[in-house]
Protein backbone atom coordinates (compact mmCIF):
# COMPACT_ATOMS: atom_id res chain seq x y z
CA UNK A 1 0.00 0.00 0.00
CA UNK A 2 2.81 2.53 0.55
CA UNK A 3 4.81 1.64 -2.28
CA UNK A 4 1.35 2.16 -4.53
CA UNK A 5 1.02 5.22 -2.73
CA UNK A 6 4.34 6.89 -3.28
CA UNK A 7 4.42 5.13 -6.84
CA UNK A 8 1.41 8.05 -7.28
CA UNK A 9 2.48 10.77 -5.33
CA UNK A 10 6.55 10.57 -5.46
CA UNK A 11 7.33 8.20 -8.23
CA UNK A 12 11.03 9.58 -8.33
CA UNK A 13 11.26 8.38 -4.60
CA UNK A 14 10.16 4.99 -5.48
CA UNK A 15 13.55 2.77 -5.93
CA UNK A 16 13.52 0.13 -9.24
CA UNK A 17 12.65 -3.57 -7.70
CA UNK A 18 15.09 -5.78 -7.87
CA UNK A 19 17.81 -3.54 -6.62
CA UNK A 20 19.49 -3.38 -2.88
CA UNK A 21 17.47 0.36 -2.18
CA UNK A 22 13.83 -1.45 -3.01
CA UNK A 23 15.03 -4.34 -0.75
CA UNK A 24 15.59 -1.90 1.91
CA UNK A 25 12.51 -0.35 1.64
CA UNK A 26 10.70 -3.62 1.73
CA UNK A 27 12.09 -4.86 4.71
CA UNK A 28 11.39 -1.73 6.46
CA UNK A 29 7.85 -0.97 5.26
CA UNK A 30 7.75 -4.86 7.14
CA UNK A 31 9.26 -3.82 10.01
CA UNK A 32 6.56 -1.01 10.74
CA UNK A 33 3.68 -3.27 10.48
CA UNK A 34 5.04 -5.59 12.36
CA UNK A 35 5.75 -3.20 15.02
CA UNK A 36 2.01 -1.84 14.40
CA UNK A 37 0.70 -4.68 14.99
CA UNK A 38 2.97 -5.27 19.07
CA UNK A 39 1.46 -1.86 19.62
CA UNK A 40 -2.13 -3.12 18.79
CA UNK A 41 -1.95 -5.95 20.59
CA UNK A 42 -0.39 -4.34 23.34
CA UNK A 43 -3.09 -1.69 23.41
CA UNK A 44 -5.50 -4.84 23.01
CA UNK A 45 -4.39 -6.80 25.72
CA UNK A 46 -4.80 -3.80 28.75
CA UNK A 47 -8.06 -3.02 27.32
CA UNK A 48 -8.77 -6.99 27.60
CA UNK A 49 -8.43 -7.23 31.65
CA UNK A 50 -11.15 -5.45 32.16
CA UNK A 51 -12.28 -3.18 35.18
CA UNK A 52 -10.55 -4.38 38.16
CA UNK A 53 -12.18 -4.13 42.02
CA UNK A 54 -10.56 -0.34 42.11
CA UNK A 55 -12.67 0.74 38.67
CA UNK A 56 -15.80 -1.23 39.69
CA UNK A 57 -15.89 0.89 43.28
CA UNK A 58 -14.42 3.88 41.11
CA UNK A 59 -11.17 4.08 43.21
CA UNK A 60 -7.67 4.54 42.18
CA UNK A 61 -5.31 1.77 43.96
CA UNK A 62 -2.63 4.33 44.52
CA UNK A 63 -5.01 7.04 45.82
CA UNK A 64 -7.95 6.36 48.56
CA UNK A 65 -9.40 6.05 51.77
CA UNK A 66 -11.70 3.98 53.97
CA UNK A 67 -14.15 6.41 54.23
CA UNK A 68 -14.12 7.04 50.38
CA UNK A 69 -14.34 3.34 49.84
CA UNK A 70 -17.26 2.67 52.09
CA UNK A 71 -19.00 5.80 50.65
CA UNK A 72 -18.82 4.30 47.03
CA UNK A 73 -19.79 0.97 48.36
CA UNK A 74 -22.85 2.04 49.96
CA UNK A 75 -23.76 4.49 47.29
CA UNK A 76 -23.46 1.49 44.94
CA UNK A 77 -25.05 -0.94 46.45
CA UNK A 78 -28.17 1.63 46.95
CA UNK A 79 -27.80 1.57 43.16
CA UNK A 80 -27.83 -1.94 42.55
CA UNK A 81 -29.74 -3.26 45.16
CA UNK A 82 -31.55 -6.28 43.50
CA UNK A 83 -35.00 -4.48 45.93
CA UNK A 84 -34.13 -1.15 43.52
CA UNK A 85 -32.62 -2.95 40.32
CA UNK A 86 -33.38 -6.42 39.31
CA UNK A 87 -31.40 -7.08 36.69
CA UNK A 88 -28.49 -6.23 38.52
CA UNK A 89 -28.00 -8.65 40.80
CA UNK A 90 -24.96 -9.99 39.46
CA UNK A 91 -23.61 -6.46 39.40
CA UNK A 92 -24.40 -5.92 43.25
CA UNK A 93 -22.62 -9.42 44.17
CA UNK A 94 -19.64 -8.34 42.51
CA UNK A 95 -19.21 -5.35 44.26
CA UNK A 96 -19.98 -6.87 47.61
CA UNK A 97 -17.05 -9.41 46.74
CA UNK A 98 -14.91 -5.88 45.82
CA UNK A 99 -15.42 -3.83 48.83
CA UNK A 100 -14.91 -7.26 50.79
CA UNK A 101 -11.80 -7.82 49.09
CA UNK A 102 -10.31 -3.77 49.08
CA UNK A 103 -11.53 -3.03 52.64
CA UNK A 104 -9.51 -5.71 54.47
CA UNK A 105 -5.98 -4.72 54.13
CA UNK A 106 -4.71 -8.36 54.01
CA UNK A 107 -6.80 -9.22 51.44
CA UNK A 108 -6.01 -6.20 48.95
CA UNK A 109 -2.15 -7.06 49.29
CA UNK A 110 -2.93 -10.35 48.13
CA UNK A 111 -5.29 -9.21 45.18
CA UNK A 112 -2.83 -6.52 44.03
CA UNK A 113 0.32 -8.72 43.48
CA UNK A 114 -1.35 -12.37 43.00
CA UNK A 115 -4.27 -11.41 41.87
CA UNK A 116 -8.51 -12.36 41.95
CA UNK A 117 -7.31 -16.24 42.11
CA UNK A 118 -5.37 -15.87 45.04
CA UNK A 119 -7.74 -14.15 46.88
CA UNK A 120 -10.23 -17.22 46.87
CA UNK A 121 -8.28 -19.32 48.49
CA UNK A 122 -10.56 -20.17 51.49
CA UNK A 123 -8.52 -21.55 54.19
CA UNK A 124 -5.13 -18.85 53.80
CA UNK A 125 -4.96 -16.88 57.09
CA UNK A 126 -2.22 -14.84 56.05
CA UNK A 127 -0.01 -13.29 53.66
CA UNK A 128 2.03 -16.42 53.67
CA UNK A 129 -0.82 -18.65 53.23
CA UNK A 130 -2.04 -16.97 50.18
CA UNK A 131 1.16 -16.40 48.21
CA UNK A 132 2.13 -20.43 48.99
CA UNK A 133 -0.96 -21.33 47.78
CA UNK A 134 -0.48 -18.94 44.76
CA UNK A 135 3.04 -19.95 43.53
CA UNK A 136 2.40 -23.39 42.81
CA UNK A 137 -0.71 -21.77 40.23
CA UNK A 138 1.95 -19.06 38.96
CA UNK A 139 4.75 -21.11 38.27
CA UNK A 140 2.95 -23.32 36.32
CA UNK A 141 2.49 -20.90 33.98
CA UNK A 142 6.31 -19.81 33.35
CA UNK A 143 6.69 -23.81 33.58
CA UNK A 144 3.98 -23.62 30.22
CA UNK A 145 5.93 -21.16 28.43
CA UNK A 146 9.44 -23.05 29.08
CA UNK A 147 7.67 -26.11 27.66
CA UNK A 148 6.61 -24.22 24.58
CA UNK A 149 10.16 -22.73 23.69
CA UNK A 150 11.68 -26.46 23.85
CA UNK A 151 8.88 -27.49 21.54
CA UNK A 152 9.47 -24.88 19.19
CA UNK A 153 13.53 -25.80 19.44
CA UNK A 154 12.60 -29.18 18.84
CA UNK A 155 10.39 -28.47 16.15
CA UNK A 156 12.75 -25.41 14.62
CA UNK A 157 10.15 -22.76 15.03
CA UNK A 158 11.24 -19.22 15.95
CA UNK A 159 14.82 -19.72 16.16
CA UNK A 160 15.93 -16.35 16.36
CA UNK A 161 16.07 -15.03 20.24
CA UNK A 162 15.94 -18.76 21.32
CA UNK A 163 18.86 -17.51 24.24
CA UNK A 164 16.86 -14.56 25.05
CA UNK A 165 13.49 -16.28 25.00
CA UNK A 166 14.57 -18.38 28.41
CA UNK A 167 16.41 -15.66 30.09
CA UNK A 168 13.61 -13.48 29.70
CA UNK A 169 11.08 -16.30 30.65
CA UNK A 170 13.40 -16.74 34.42
CA UNK A 171 13.48 -12.65 34.56
CA UNK A 172 9.47 -12.38 34.53
CA UNK A 173 9.34 -15.39 36.48
CA UNK A 174 11.87 -13.73 39.05
CA UNK A 175 9.99 -10.44 39.11
CA UNK A 176 6.54 -12.48 39.92
CA UNK A 177 8.33 -14.29 42.73
CA UNK A 178 9.78 -10.65 43.95
CA UNK A 179 6.15 -9.21 43.88
CA UNK A 180 4.59 -11.71 45.79
CA UNK A 181 6.75 -12.04 48.82
CA UNK A 182 7.66 -8.29 49.14
CA UNK A 183 5.97 -6.02 50.80
CA UNK A 184 7.37 -3.05 48.10
CA UNK A 185 7.14 -3.43 44.12
CA UNK A 186 9.85 -4.03 42.33
CA UNK A 187 11.11 -0.87 40.48
CA UNK A 188 9.71 -1.67 37.22
CA UNK A 189 6.10 -2.30 38.39
CA UNK A 190 6.81 1.29 40.41
CA UNK A 191 7.88 2.77 36.90
CA UNK A 192 4.91 1.13 35.20
CA UNK A 193 2.17 2.28 37.73
CA UNK A 194 3.22 5.56 37.64
CA UNK A 195 2.29 5.37 33.69
CA UNK A 196 -0.89 3.28 34.39
CA UNK A 197 -1.91 3.93 37.72
CA UNK A 198 -5.59 2.31 37.68
CA UNK A 199 -3.71 -1.01 37.58
CA UNK A 200 -2.71 -3.17 40.09
CA UNK A 201 1.15 -4.73 40.33
CA UNK A 202 -0.72 -7.96 39.34
CA UNK A 203 -2.39 -6.99 36.23
CA UNK A 204 1.00 -4.56 35.14
CA UNK A 205 2.84 -8.38 35.01
CA UNK A 206 0.07 -9.93 33.17
CA UNK A 207 1.15 -7.16 30.48
CA UNK A 208 4.47 -7.35 30.38
CA UNK A 209 3.92 -10.96 30.08
CA UNK A 210 2.24 -10.40 27.15
CA UNK A 211 5.08 -7.75 25.90
CA UNK A 212 7.39 -10.47 25.97
CA UNK A 213 5.72 -12.99 24.13
CA UNK A 214 4.83 -10.58 21.31
CA UNK A 215 7.91 -9.08 21.19
CA UNK A 216 9.92 -12.67 20.50
CA UNK A 217 7.12 -13.26 18.20
CA UNK A 218 7.83 -9.59 16.38
CA UNK A 219 11.49 -10.79 16.83
CA UNK A 220 11.03 -13.86 14.40
CA UNK A 221 8.96 -12.20 11.98
CA UNK A 222 11.71 -9.51 11.61
CA UNK A 223 14.68 -11.19 12.12
CA UNK A 224 14.88 -12.62 8.74
CA UNK A 225 14.25 -9.80 7.04
CA UNK A 226 17.89 -8.67 8.17
CA UNK A 227 20.32 -11.71 9.21
CA UNK A 228 19.63 -13.54 5.93
CA UNK A 229 20.22 -17.69 7.07
CA UNK A 230 23.85 -18.68 6.39
CA UNK A 231 22.69 -22.19 5.01
CA UNK A 232 20.85 -20.65 1.71
CA UNK A 233 24.47 -19.21 0.74
CA UNK A 234 25.76 -22.64 -1.10
CA UNK A 235 29.47 -21.21 -0.15
CA UNK A 236 30.98 -25.51 -0.77
CA UNK A 237 29.67 -24.48 -4.29
CA UNK A 238 31.28 -20.90 -4.57
CA UNK A 239 34.40 -22.07 -2.62
CA UNK A 240 34.66 -25.24 -5.65
CA UNK A 241 34.61 -22.36 -8.48
CA UNK A 242 37.05 -19.88 -7.04
CA UNK A 243 39.73 -22.69 -6.28
CA UNK A 244 39.10 -23.53 -9.97
CA UNK A 245 39.48 -20.16 -10.77
CA UNK A 246 42.88 -20.55 -8.60
CA UNK A 247 44.09 -23.42 -11.04
CA UNK A 248 43.72 -21.77 -14.02
CA UNK A 249 45.63 -18.38 -12.54
CA UNK A 250 48.37 -21.07 -12.03
CA UNK A 251 48.18 -22.26 -15.35
CA UNK A 252 48.57 -19.04 -16.86
CA UNK A 253 51.82 -18.27 -14.42
CA UNK A 254 53.26 -21.47 -15.57
CA UNK A 255 52.51 -20.95 -18.96
CA UNK A 256 54.03 -17.46 -18.77
CA UNK A 257 57.43 -19.47 -17.20
CA UNK A 258 57.98 -21.44 -20.11
CA UNK A 259 57.31 -18.64 -22.70
CA UNK A 260 60.28 -16.87 -20.76
CA UNK A 261 62.43 -19.74 -21.14
CA UNK A 262 62.24 -19.85 -24.75
CA UNK A 263 62.42 -16.31 -24.99
CA UNK A 264 66.46 -16.06 -22.93
CA UNK A 265 67.34 -19.71 -24.27
CA UNK A 266 71.08 -19.82 -25.28
CA UNK A 267 71.37 -16.06 -23.89
CA UNK A 268 73.15 -16.65 -20.83
CA UNK A 269 70.70 -15.16 -19.03
CA UNK A 270 68.45 -18.10 -18.16
CA UNK A 271 69.38 -18.60 -14.16
CA UNK A 272 68.89 -15.08 -13.72
CA UNK A 273 65.49 -15.16 -15.42
CA UNK A 274 64.67 -17.83 -13.79
CA UNK A 275 65.52 -16.85 -10.32
CA UNK A 276 63.20 -13.66 -11.21
CA UNK A 277 60.30 -15.15 -12.31
CA UNK A 278 60.34 -17.86 -9.18
CA UNK A 279 60.43 -15.24 -6.81
CA UNK A 280 57.75 -13.49 -8.86
CA UNK A 281 55.70 -16.60 -9.15
CA UNK A 282 56.05 -17.65 -5.41
CA UNK A 283 55.07 -14.04 -4.51
CA UNK A 284 52.14 -14.04 -6.49
CA UNK A 285 50.79 -17.15 -5.18
CA UNK A 286 51.28 -16.50 -1.69
CA UNK A 287 49.96 -12.94 -1.73
CA UNK A 288 48.23 -11.79 -4.72
CA UNK A 289 46.22 -14.93 -6.14
CA UNK A 290 45.16 -15.74 -1.99
CA UNK A 291 44.00 -11.98 -1.55
CA UNK A 292 42.65 -12.28 -5.42
CA UNK A 293 40.99 -15.99 -4.39
CA UNK A 294 39.47 -13.91 -0.60
CA UNK A 295 38.21 -11.02 -2.12
CA UNK A 296 36.20 -12.43 -4.87
CA UNK A 297 34.79 -15.01 -2.40
CA UNK A 298 33.62 -12.35 -0.26
CA UNK A 299 32.06 -10.64 -3.64
CA UNK A 300 30.57 -13.18 -4.64
CA UNK A 301 28.87 -14.33 -1.13
CA UNK A 302 27.57 -10.85 -0.55
CA UNK A 303 26.14 -10.75 -3.93
CA UNK A 304 24.29 -14.89 -3.33
CA UNK A 305 22.86 -12.37 0.03
CA UNK A 306 21.87 -9.24 -1.99
CA UNK A 307 19.87 -11.95 -4.20
CA UNK A 308 18.57 -14.01 -1.03
CA UNK A 309 17.10 -10.92 0.38
CA UNK A 310 15.80 -9.89 -2.68
CA UNK A 311 13.72 -12.60 -2.86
Amino acid sequence: TVHWILLRVAPRAVPHPKTPRYALHQRMSYVFVIAAYLLYTLWSTEQNLGANYYHILGLRPDDFSASQLRHNYRRLSLALHPDKNPDGEQQFILVQHAYNVLADPLTRFVYNHAGEAAVMCQTCKTVSDYMLAAIPRRLAVYLTYVMGSVAMQVFRIGKYGTYWRYIAIGSFAALELAMMTRTTDPVLIRVLLWMAPHRTSFEMSQILQQVMICFFIALNQIGPQFIPQEKNVNTVALAKQLLATTRNTTAEIQGKAERLAGFYKDTGLERLASESFENELQLGMTIGTSHKFREEYIDRLNAERSQIALK
